[in-house]
Formats: C-alpha cells, structure tokens, sequence
C-alpha cells in the first residue's frame, strides 16, 4: 500500500512538471515582491493542476466512472477540463492584477495547450484507476480459487470413502427400530447435512433455498441433542429461492453459537437465527445467551469467515459482531 502510494505520488510530480513544461512561467522580477509574486503563480499552477487530478480521482471515478455511470462521468469530466483550461487561462491575471499589483509572469501555454494536457492526465488517471481495480479484482480472483483449492483439500483429507460412509449410514439407519422415529430422522438429517458438505458445497456459488434447507437441517439435529431448557429460534423469510449466495458463509456463526450457548440449568438458554431475504441484500442475525466465566470468541473459525467474506464480498457486506451482558450476537448483511 506504502508502495503505491509513493508511485502515485511520483505520477503526480511528473505530471506536474509536463504542466510547467506546457505553462513555461518565466521569472523576471529582481525584487523580494517580484519573488513572492513569482512563487504565488507556481503555488497557484500546482493548486489549479492538483485540484484538476483530485477531483477527477477522489470523487468523478468512485461515484460515476467505478458505478457505471458512463454519460454523467464523460460529461463531469469534460466540464471539469473545460474548467480546469479556463482557471489556468486567466488565473496568471487574476493573481497579479488583483493580489499583488504588478506585472504578470509571462506564460507561452495558451487556452488550447492547457486543455489538451488536462484531457490527457485526467484519461491517464482514469486508465491507471481502472487498471488498479482490475489488478485487485484478479488479485481477489486468484485468493478466491487459492482459498477454495485449500478448502477441498482439506475436505479430501478428512474424507473416509464417502460411498463406505454413506453405506454404511444406511445400514445404521435399517437396523434403527421403526418405533424410534428421532432417532431415525437425525440420522437422515445427519446424512443430508454430510452430502450436502461433500458433493454440493465445494461450488463458488450456491441457490440460497439449498443454504436454507443444509441450515434447517443443523439447527434440528442440534435442536434434539440439546436439553430441555435450551431455546432455538429459527426465522427465515426468502422471497427467491434461486438467489445465489457462497455456500455455508452463515454457518460458521450458527456453529458458534450452538458450541458457545450457555448450559445453565436453572435458566432457558438461547439461540435464534434470522435470516432474511430483501430486495438487493439478504440480512442475516445470529445470537446466543453464554456464560460470561467462558470464553465466547468464535477463534479461528470466525477469522476463515471474515477472511472468506472479504475475498467473496468485498465491499458487498456488514459484518457486526457485539459481545452484550450474556448475548453474543452476529450480525452481516450482504449485498447482491
């Protein structure tokens, strides 16, 4: 960062120097006033020069160019060169005239040199803008996949063959009693929760319907091994079902919440979920009760979700984690 910085900082004096260079203002004076004079007219050049590559920088590119917004930012940028050419065009008298009273620093750029510089360093800004965003999103790109390789390797390495596996999930699911019906229906919700993270998962985005059923599926598998005093509340309202999200990008903070849930016994403890769906964004919350005498931090688990959400939403997400009296709770809000 300290490096393009610097980089950026050279670009600018560069270009500064091509607009002196355009400019040429001559130092005749032979008096401490004439220097001063002289000095306010270069102060004055680099202001109007600075200003020119600000603007177009700081604020034309972020709001029109990067939104797509194409008329308005052509047009905002022609207005701003036009402005740009005019304010050096006249600048020269308005300083010397009205400020110090005295002659003018002799000049040989004119009107149509200023606005052919300005044009050039104000499209040679926007490309270098471009160029940087389309360097970071490659860059963001590559981390993704890097991230996602390491993610099925692990999956990999933890595998037992998952054909044995699944087999062998069955055969427990035959041999259950038929009259024992929870435990039948957590094993299926356990093989479902298993597929789901083997063969369906491993994909950079997933319909948000399926996200929904794999998080219905834990919460009643957690739900029937908790006890009697625990709460779980689970609100979901998602108006399309084909929406795309990164899949289990919720589940790291529901398994929190489920390992960190306090287990007093002598109060009802609480978990609920809330999930959903709005027109552009999808507002996810989750909390939970815990014992203040342990630790509710979610650990590395919560550093690979906030690590995954920066590569897959970057500047697309809210994520607010506050850590109340007892309430641990989760908030992220992500935009489509």
């Amino acid at each position: 960062m300290f490096a393009n910085k610097r980089i950026a900082y050279l670009l600018f004096f560069a270009a500064y120097i091509g607009a002196l260079v355009v400019e040429k203002p001559v130092y005749t004076g032979e008096t401490v006033l004439a220097c001063f004079s002289y000095l306010g007219t270069i102060f004055t050049h680099l202001t109007l020069f600075g200003l020119l590559i600000l603007v177009n920088s700081s604020f034309l590119i972020p709001n029109l160019l990067e939104k797509k917004f194409f008329g308005a930012y052509a047009s905002a940028l022609i207005g701003l060169i036009f402005l740009y050419a005019t304010s050096m065009n006249h600048y020269n008298s308005i300083l010397h005239e009205t400020i110090f009273n005295d002659e003018m620093t002799a000049t040989s750029g004119g009107y149509w040199d200023n606005l052919i510089y300005g044009t050039c360093c104000t499209v040679i800004t926007s490309m270098l803008y471009v160029t940087q965003k389309w360097a970071e999103q490659q860059e963001q790109v590559k981390n993704s996949q890097i991230n996602q390789l390491q993610t099925e390797l692990k999956y990999l390495r933890l595998q037992i063959n998952p054909h044995f596996l699944f087999n062998g999930l069955n055969t427990v699911y035959g041999s259950i009693d038929m009259g024992n019906s929870l435990a039948r229906n957590m094993l299926v919700q356990f093989s479902d929760l298993l597929r789901y993270n083997l063969y369906e998962a491993d994909v950079d985005m997933i319909a948000i319907d399926k996200e929904i059923k794999h998080l219905r599926n834990y919460v009643a598998l957690q739900k029937a091994r908790s006890n009697d005093n625990m709460e779980v509340t689970l609100d979901i309202h998602c108006a399309d079902g084909t929406t795309k999200v990164a899949p289990l990008i919720f589940m790291t903070f529901v398994e929190n919440a489920f390992k960190y849930v306090s287990r007093d016994d002598k109060v009802i403890n609480r978990i609920v979920i809330s999930l959903k769906q709005q027109p552009g964004k999808i507002e996810f919350v989750c909390e939970n009760t815990y014992d203040e005498s342990e630790s509710s931090e979610g650990g590395i688990g919560l550093t690979n979700a906030t690590r995954r959400l920066e590569l897959l939403y970057k500047d697309r997400y809210q994520l607010e984690i506050k850590n109340e009296t007892k309430v641990y709770r989760v908030q992220l809000t992500l935009t489509l």
